[in-house]
């Protein structure tokens, strides 16, 4: 791997890294000439997935973009400038270097296998001039690549064992400056939604949470939400509700883009825990940050397979995608209203609690006997705080092909709804104006689960 050189000219390439603060591109520069750059890359948020819908839905896009904005303003304020470009990287920052006389392009590696085949064309074409770094995790590690290498197929036996020999890496020091570069550069705009071709979303009504983009957000909701609401003592306690602002932490949209900081992240429930009160739901936190921090791994570890229909366990498990019910489902018509309010939501907003997401991957998987792949393109499209390790972890684990065993896990979705949602408020909530609905739903619910049950045995 090229290690940095701090005499080179640098371009910092920023990636889901859309921050300032613990920075790792920041490391070593040492008084050289940096500058930033962020490359739109049509393949990956512009272009239709397989299935006939945008890879990048209206509203992850502005969220991203508002990232971008901000990181741009944030790093003019450290003395440089962002650049902004629309291309395939792998062609374009190699002609950029030439263009401004750049020795030197800094990034951080990144475990997505689209994104992988991205950094290895860059090493060809650029060689010692492509600094890749290693890539970033909540644990101290000297060499994360050998961590996922060595990766245990159980979350709780990694968990432990993180808890017991590694500590939670402290967040890098703040940059005060950074070297500007030797003469003036056209930064370039940062494209508006309709200069993409795509629609503004009107914000809904129903929301209960606005999602600015951008760093800055970001550290103001994670103060509002520790802090000034001082909800992390309460975090496992509400962390599955469904209807309001402050029941959970949302940051993950922020995290997901790297606007927030894991390890910054971790570093503020410690500081809470030292300063007002420490038990299970300050940690929970922390507990949650160690899954995300896990999937990342494993998709360093299982690349492609993380995507096959049989997930990284291999599994000989298939569905039978009955037409429309994918359709179904994507537009909340299945007529089990807990499912379809949280797919209503999920259009309306780019968010969706946690518990509802378990809910809708499972009757997806288990009672609508949908590919799994589908549920996770879609939420790629639509979710805010999509991320793809985190994302297609979490549906392979859903749908029982993912790396970490577990038996048949499927959910009552009536069930859950009489536990989580008791007095139909939730579902009150996004179903009220959408009356055209069907009536029933289009799969007998509890005969459909012990269905997917049988099949599930049927492979083992």
């Amino acid at each position: 791997m090229a290690r940095p050189n701090p005499s080179a000219r640098t371009l910092l390439w920023f990636r889901r890294d859309l921050r300032t603060h613990d920075q790792p591109l920041f490391g070593g520069l040492d008084g050289t000439p940096t500058l930033g750059v962020w490359v739109l890359d049509p393949r990956e948020l512009l272009a239709d997935d397989p299935l006939g819908f945008p890879r990048a839905g209206d509203r992850r896009l502005r969220f991203l973009l508002a990232g971008v904005a901000d990181l741009r303003e944030r790093l003019r304020a450290l003395g440089t400038d962002l650049l902004v470009r629309i291309g395939e990287p792998e062609r374009l920052l190699p002609a950029l270097m030439d263009e401004l006389g750049a020795e030197q392009l800094a990034a951080t590696r990144h475990p997505g296998t689209e994104e992988r085949a991205v950094e290895k064309r860059l090493l060809r074409t650029l060689g010692d001039r492509f600094a890749l770094r290693d890539p970033d995790t909540l644990f101290a590690s000297d060499d994360p690549l050998a961590d996922a290498r060595e990766l245990p197929n159980v979350f709780s036996k990694w968990r432990r064992a993180m808890e017991k020999h590694r500590e939670v890496a402290a967040p890098r020091p703040d940059a005060d400056r950074l070297t500007p570069w030797p003469r003036p550069i056209d930064a370039g705009p940062i494209p508006a939604l309709p200069d993409l071709g795509r629609s503004v979303p009107e914000p809904d009504p129903r929301a209960s949470t606005d999602f600015p983009g951008g760093e800055t957000a970001g550290l103001a909701r994670l103060h509002h939400w520790a802090f000034a609401g001082d909800h992390l003592r309460r975090y496992k306690q509400t962390r599955n509700g469904l209807l309001g602002d402050d029941f959970s932490s949302k940051l993950s949209p922020w995290l997901a883009l790297g606007c927030l900081s894991p390890r910054f992240v971790a570093a503020e429930t410690l500081r809470y825990e030292r300063e007002r009160v420490a038990n299970d739901d300050t940690y929970w936190l922390r507990f949650e940050l160690m899954w995300a921090d896990y999937f990342r791994l494993a998709l360093f570890q299982h690349g492609p397979d993380a995507f096959r229909v049989g997930g990284p366990a291999e599994s000989a498990l298939r569905w039978g995608n009955p037409p429309d019910h994918f359709d179904a489902w994507r537009d909340g018509r299945t007529g089990v209203d807990f499912v379809d309010a949280n797919m209503i939501e999920l259009a309306a907003t780019g968010f969706m609690s946690n518990r509802g997401r378990q809910n809708v991957a499972s009757f997806l998987t288990k009672n609508l006997d949908v590919d799994w792949r589908w549920g996770a393109r879609w939420f790629e499209s639509q979710l805010l705080d999509y991320e793809p390790a985190a994302n297609w972890g979490n549906w392979a684990y859903a749908a029982g092909v993912g790396a970490d065993p577990r038996g048949f896990r499927g959910f009552d979705v009536i069930g859950q709804a009489r536990r989580y949602d008791p007095d139909g408020a939730y579902v009150e909530h996004w179903l009220a104006n959408h009356a055209d609905r069907p009536a029933m739903p289009i799969v007998d619910v509890p005969n459909s689960l012990d269905a997917a049950e049988r099949r599930w045995r049927s492979t083992r």
